[in-house]
């Protein structure tokens, strides 16, 4: 079911209308729409809609935003996608947004006068991922959140930047329906037309609308029947003619008339028979039976008022009196109280004038109105009453339980008692009517507790245990920052020397199996005498049955371990102190570690991690921690984790021993776990965990590959070596990675038999052997094979493969020319993220272009060129992707041959008007401007000099030129002669 929210069309007649009404415009699940952010824009927090809540509101508020400037943004976002480059790869995504517009605003123009139109959003149950849903935070920072999302999009639509226009909608690829439909969100918006588990649909709006209201003759059902508004239950539809109601039968193509139109409204009652409908006629209401045979009226319309059954009851009014009617329109009681509520435990309150009583199931008085007030009666078969000498409990017979003498009593499910209140100070009254606790405390909370699980008998056999459930406790404060452990007797468990209780998580089954003794333990907190409001709780644990503290109330975070036959162990953790952090560790970095069940040290707080590289301050995190510690320990084998005084990695033992990285791994290798000689050799390569060491790396993965050292010939290679080891190794030779010298033939020799050792099915593998037979490294040039294994390769999106495939199918070398496949490499390594491959994709589109445009005869001219500016376009598009992008090695490059397109009068979207000469050329300058500003760093030069260069002979200096000017061009020949020389083979 997941976390689901909802967006609600609201008409509310002033800034926080709680009775505001309310239409549902979409909903999402386990996430927050890109287009609702959009739509929230310059919004805040709204009053909550929690009719949608079912297990109860969390405390959060809507977030609101005026829907008239919503619906102006949708507009904007319109616009911007109709001059789309890529619009013909999914040109319904543009009828969408048009849907989504008008939609809206049918929405919005159905507000009454006086009202206006917000839209507001029920993100309540999201909220609890945040792990703020009690605070106004979380809808803070989505109104942050919303308010960023469109001044980042609205920047790209002023700059024309559908590149990053894309990016911020979540857009990774223009063609991709599932990405607008889930990921921004069109496929979430609460109307037919949008449905995003379909292909999006290639009508305009107003078409779908029209065909809606036609009916649908197949089925010989009409529109209304569609019109879920109408809808009665089962086979029943309501339906007007001639300003009249009546019912009608419509299933399987069979349709008649159950009831004549003859009521001024007709709607559900509630009642287990979904055919009793109310009736409606001027100001009374009656109840009809809508049998489909014989339908009759059970009660002429005479109610002045008629809510709906509960329980196969329905209160109503007539007159200044309610009464209580049944389904078969009788009365269960006449009308003669003023206020009546619903049923719980068999009674109903009811009050005549200022007195309350109780009526029963029948309809009569159990207990005559005597009371001042009263409440429900609890599933215990007491219920609080009201009289002048306080509240007290009432059976159900009217005699006094307990007797009045309360300031409150208040039922509580989860207490299975009443709390009580006197003079300001709580006790417990129990289901038995019994003061189990005086009101003597400040504060009574149950400690909410994990089910556990207990042996029923002492002579149980060992392993035989079944659930009991732990009689309740409740927390309580005698005094400010005093708090205790009481049981539901008021038996002191735990002293008042803690501020804060708190239940241990639950232990798995596999932990339960190493806990041998079951412990009566709480977590106990205190503030460590600190009275700063913001000041943290430290935690502790308490074993009840000894009466003692294990663990003193020293940490963040404690959480239970079990593993081998221990009884129960620790996992502490607090912040690195401030003084002991380093410029390698994180801010806010953890300081974990391992105690023994009595709370003696085990492994020192000297690791930010242990077992997995998460936080344990985080609860689910914790768990993962404690099973892989479990599993590991229970094993007799160590556990992973790193040091905080230090950037390496140790393995920490049962024990209490910690291990050295490479002195483990070298241990398992020696054991014959070859895996283990590939990760050190990994590590020491990345100097992950361990000193970087190239050479030490090398003999590692030599040994991971199944050889002794790094020049044994493959074949000697061991039946069980790692084929990825074998891959690495090869790079690691290519490239004179520990400056041995590089061993050409060698690598191409590993890899070679790591294809018929294991690694056919390994991508990076294929696309390095590939790489080596077509430029021939390492031996005789085979382009024919190499091309072979670049498409493996790329069969699995491998980016090398993909680009040098590209590269091959554009040259036509030792393959035939082919632009359109190498434009479809490019544009698969593009999509994989691959920069090189977006900029050849725009050179190769370019080609593409300039050779539809010289086809005759095959092509009708027009087609043609259409064909060309498409090309254009998704080739602009491609440019523009690096020219904005200021983390991209090849940003430059975007800008010159984006400049250079639009010079020549190329990259508009297809159906765009042609632009003016002046003005294409304007544009360029405009990139070539940008390319030339870049700065003079390394990465940059050659795109700098090329822009620079341009700027002076053809933009300016070239008479032809739209922007001829000779003072630039001799400004920018000056530039250019100013710009360093690259490096040789730049």
């Amino acid at each position: 079911m997941g976390n689901r929210s909802w967006l609600y069309l609201e008409h509310r007649t002033a800034a926080d209308d709680e009775e505001a009404a309310s239409t549902e415009f979409g909903a999402a699940n386990n996430n927050f729409p890109v287009l609702w952010q959009i739509l929230l824009a310059d919004g805040a927090a709204g009053a909550a809609i929690d009719h949608q809540r079912v297990f109860g509101d969390a405390g959060t508020r809507n977030l609101a935003s005026d829907a008239h400037a919503a619906l102006g943004r949708v507009r904007r976002m319109q616009a911007f996608v109709g001059q789309h480059p890529m619009l013909h790869t999914l040109p319904q995504v543009a009828l969408q947004f048009e849907a989504l517009a008008l939609h809206l605003a049918a929405l919005i123009d159905e507000a009454p006068e006086g009202t206006r139109a917000c839209l507001s959003a029920d993100l309540d149950e999201l909220s609890w991922m945040d792990g703020d849903a009690q605070q106004d935070g979380f809808i803070e920072r989505s109104r942050n959140e919303c308010n960023a999302r469109w001044a980042r999009v609205q920047r790209c639509i002023d700059s024309g930047n559908h590149p990053g226009f894309d990016a911020e909608l979540g857009i990774k690829r223009f063609a991709d329906w599932e990405g607008w439909a889930w990921q921004f969100g069109l496929g979430g918006v609460s109307h037919p037309y949008f449905n995003g588990y379909e292909p999006p649909r290639d009508e305009r709006f107003e078409d779908f609308m029209a065909n809606e209201g036609d009916g649908d003759e197949q089925d010989g059902e009409a529109g209304e029947d569609r019109d879920w508004d109408n809808h009665l239950g089962g086979p029943l539809w309501r339906f007007e003619a001639n300003g009249l109601w009546g019912v009608r039968f419509s299933q399987d193509g069979e349709r008649r008339t159950v009831a004549e139109p003859a009521w001024d409204d007709i709607r559900t009652s509630g009642a287990s028979d979904a055919r009793l409908l109310w009736v409606s006629r001027g100001e009374h209401t009656g109840l009809l039976l809508a049998h489909t045979d014989a339908p009759r009226v059970l009660l002429e319309p005479q109610l002045d008022e008629a809510w709906d059954f509960e329980d196969d009851i329905a209160t109503v009014l007539v007159g200044d009196h309610i009464g209580l009617l049944r389904p078969d329109g009788s009365w269960l009681m006449a009308p003669s109280v003023d206020e009546i509520w619903s049923f719980a435990g068999g009674m109903a309150r009811a009050r005549v004038g200022e007195r309350q009583g109780y009526v029963d199931a029948q309809g009569r008085w159990a207990v005559a109105p005597q009371f001042d007030e009263a409440e429900d009666f609890a599933p215990c078969g007491l219920a609080p009453a009201h009289t002048d000498a306080g509240w007290g409990l009432v059976r159900t017979d009217g005699a006094w339980a307990v007797p009045p003498g309360f300031d409150t009593l208040e039922w509580h499910h989860d207490w299975d008692a009443f709390e009580a209140t006197r003079g300001g100070k709580a006790g417990l009254i129990d289901a038995q009517g019994r003061v189990a606790v005086e009101p003597v405390y400040e504060v009574l909370e149950l400690l909410e507790e994990y089910p556990v699980e207990m042996l029923q008998a002492a002579d149980a056999a060992p392993g035989q245990s079944a659930p009991v459930a732990r009689p309740k406790r409740f927390a309580v404060q005698r005094e400010p920052g005093r708090c205790g452990l009481i049981d539901a007797r008021g038996q002191v468990l735990v002293p008042f020397d803690y501020g804060l209780f708190e239940s241990l998580e639950p232990l798995t089954g596999e932990e339960r199996a190493h806990a041998m003794v079951q412990r009566d333990l709480v977590r106990v907190a205190s503030k460590g005498g600190r009275t700063a409001k913001n000041a943290p709780w430290l935690r502790g644990i308490y074993d009840i049955g000894a009466g003692r503290e294990l663990v003193p109330c020293r940490h963040r975070t404690v959480q239970p371990l079990t593993w081998g036959t221990q009884d129960i162990g620790w996992l502490v953790a607090d912040p690195l102190p401030r003084a002991e952090k380093t410029d390698k560790t994180a801010k806010g970095q953890l300081a974990v570690g391992v105690l023994r069940a009595d709370g003696s040290v085990l492994h020192p707080q000297a690791y930010p991690w242990i077992a997995s590289p998460v936080s344990v301050s985080e609860g689910w995190y914790a768990v993962l921690v404690r099973s892989e510690l479990r599993k590991r320990w229970s094993a007799g084998e160590p556990v992973k984790a790193a040091r905080n005084d230090r950037d390496v990695y140790v393995w920490l033992h049962a024990d209490g021993r910690e291990q050295g990285h490479a002195a483990h791994m070298a241990a398992r290798h020696a054991a014959g776990d070859l895996r283990a000689a590939y990760e050190l050799a990994c590590h020491l390569r990345d100097g992950e965990g361990v000193p970087a060491d190239a050479a030490q790396a090398l003999q590692w993965m030599a040994r991971a590959a199944g050889v002794h050292a790094p020049g044994d010939a493959p074949a000697s290679a061991s039946p069980g070596g790692l084929p990825e080891a074998m891959r690495e190794l090869a790079l690691m030779l290519r490239t004179d990675a520990a400056g041995r010298g590089a061993d050409l033939a060698g690598a191409r020799a590993w890899l070679v038999h790591a294809v018929a050792h294991g690694g056919a099915d390994d991508a990076e593998t294929r696309a390095q052997l590939g790489y080596m037979l077509f430029e021939g490294l390492g031996g005789e040039r085979d382009p024919e094979a190499g091309v072979r294994h670049y498409e493996v390769a790329a069969e699995h999106d491998n980016p090398m493969a993909l680009f040098n495939l590209g590269l091959a199918l554009r040259a036509g070398e030792q393959v035939a020319p082919d632009l359109a496949r190498a434009a479809g490499y490019f544009r698969r390594s593009d999509e994989a993220g691959d920069h090189d491959g977006t900029l050849q994709l725009g050179v190769t589109l370019c080609r593409q272009a300039v050779q539809a445009g010289e086809k005759d005869g095959d092509e009708a001219a027009d087609a043609a060129q259409v064909k060309v500016k498409v090309l254009y376009a998704e080739a602009a598009y491609a440019f523009q992707k690096l020219a904005e992008d200021d983390d991209s090695r090849l940003q430059g490059w975007g800008c010159y041959e984006l400049g250079m397109l639009r010079f020549h009068g190329h990259g508009a979207p297809p159906d765009a008007v042609e632009a003016a000469e002046a003005a294409e050329a304007a544009e360029a300058e405009r990139w070539l401007l940008a390319g030339a500003a870049l700065g003079d760093c390394e990465q940059n030069l050659e795109s700098q000099r090329a822009c620079v260069e341009d700027l002076a002979q053809v933009l300016y200096g070239d008479r032809e030129s739209p922007l001829f000017d000779a003072h630039k061009a001799a400004e920018w020949a000056q530039r250019l002669q100013a710009l360093p020389e690259a490096a040789p083979g730049d």
